[in-house]
């Protein structure tokens, strides 16, 4: 089994620089470019009968578009959600920093043990986000799964592909407009590419 995963292109929030996870911004004209990069790259290289998607429209857009002239229709999947930013959602990094000082960088050094301030803790997102990856393995088709950076690297986490420490640094952020594959194979996973 083939499990594929695209994060969205470039949204509104993105482009302003906010913190946001839960908040719905739209793709950018951009977004939607790189999310037509996404979906050529798959077309030329990939097959998959099955897409998930958060239903964010940022993500539901990018999917729809990578999904184009094939049989497989994305499928709403709400476990595949960005991290609720509680207090962040909508402030822009410097505001963030006026208003919560230390704990930003906290946030931005040691992700995985930080929880926002009135935010979802990621411990509670990785619990969502593996119930939504053992049901796909448990229905072990091919799958393309369109969400988001948290959510996606949670993702290669729970499969034991990337340790705490790495999780939302440099090396392990996923770009727009590009796919990882992992290949999964009796209780192993293997990543096959990040970031094609």
């Amino acid at each position: 089994m083939y499990l594929y995963l695209v994060r969205h292109g470039q949204s509104t929030g993105n482009e302003r620089q906010l913190f946001f996870g839960t908040q719905d911004y739209p793709l950018t004209e951009l977004g939607r470019e790189q999310a037509r990069q996404a979906a050529d790259k798959l077309r030329r290289e990939v097959e998959f009968t099955r897409c998930l998607a958060s239903p964010l429209s940022r993500a539901w857009d990018t999917a729809v578009i990578c999904t184009e002239g094939r049989t497989a229709a994305p499928e709403a999947c709400p476990a595949l959600r960005e991290q609720d930013m509680g207090a962040l959602e909508g402030l822009t990094w410097g505001a963030a920093e006026a208003r919560f000082g230390d704990r930003i960088g906290q946030l931005l050094g040691d992700w995985f043990h930080t929880t926002p301030p009135e935010g979802e803790s990621p411990s509670q997102m990785l619990r969502r986000v593996a119930g939504c990856v053992d049901a796909l393995l448990d229905r072990g088709e091919d799958t393309l799964a369109v969400a988001h950076n948290g959510s996606l690297s949670l993702i290669l986490f729970y499969l034991g592909l990337v340790e705490e420490r790495q999780l939302l640094q440099r090396d392990w952020f996923f770009r727009h407009g590009c796919y990882s594959a992992v290949r999964l194979e009796q209780d192993a996973a293997e990543l096959v590419c990040f970031n094609r």
